[in-house]
């Protein structure tokens, strides 16, 4: 019975292979690349036509670029992939956990602890922004002045979506003044559909905050897909706890 390719390629792996050898082998087994068809993508094949480039050359080389360009594309979709999957599964955490939250001193301490840790910060908090004295046991909620921190923020403080990138000093100093150094953040604004109706109800501007001391680990290229919806449940589970009491 005639040896099949792969036995034969296997039976010469620990010889030392020439030219002569290569050529041989391939005398021998003239099916070999219509079982290896993916092997003449990779092969540099010349067509002798003088100096200038043959049509059959340069279509080859169109062929295997277009095949390395999909090959990239197609390690880049899975990677893609992977990481959402990834913050996917770190989002159905923290939405699990923030519904639980059964007050507002509860959800800024899950806040605290569970971005935190899920999105691998230095600082993560909930702030409410205003210029009223809070008094009672909201006391506990992380404020900042309303004036303030319009000023500091500036165009930021009136974004509808999730900010990613760095902040100025006077805005890390804002929001996490003991944590030293901060390179980069994540400022994820919420919203309300009536915020007439809970304007009276809620202790402030609402604003979630997370940051970090690595550069670039919140950048602008970050698609903030995921943190724009746990904003938005943020903001649902808000609503219910303030209307309900």
């Amino acid at each position: 019975m005639k040896p099949s390719s792969q036995n034969s390629l296997a039976k010469t792996d620990d010889l030392s292979l020439d030219d002569e050898s290569v050529a041989s082998y391939l005398l021998e087994h003239p099916d070999f690349f219509a079982d290896h068809e993916d092997l003449l993508l990779s092969l540099r094949i010349p067509h002798k036509s003088g100096q200038a480039i043959s049509l059959l050359e340069r279509q080859v080389s169109l062929l295997r670029r277009k095949n390395d360009e999909t090959q990239d594309k197609i390690t880049s979709f899975v990677e893609n992939a992977k990481e959402n999957d990834a913050l996917f599964e770190k989002t159905r955490t923290i939405v699990l956990d923030i519904i639980k939250a059964t007050t507002l001193e509860d959800l800024s301490s899950l806040v605290e602890e569970k971005l935190k840790q899920e999105f691998d910060a230095t600082s993560s908090k909930l702030f409410f922004a205003t210029d009223d004295e809070i008094e009672g046991s909201e006391s506990t909620i992380s404020i900042l002045p309303l004036e303030l921190t319009s000023k500091v923020l500036g165009k930021l403080f009136q974004r509808k979506r999730a900010y990613c990138g760095s902040l100025n000093k006077d805005q890390a100093t804002l929001f996490f003044p003991e944590s030293g150094k901060i390179s980069s953040v994540a400022i994820i604004p919420i919203h309300f559909q009536d915020e007439a109706k809970l304007k009276a109800k809620l202790p402030g501007v609402p604003l979630l905050v997370v940051a970090s001391n690595k550069d670039k680990h919140f950048n602008s290229t970050l698609d903030t897909l995921f943190l724009d919806f746990i904003g938005e449940i943020l903001s649902s589970h808000i609503n219910g706890l303030l209307i309900n009491t």
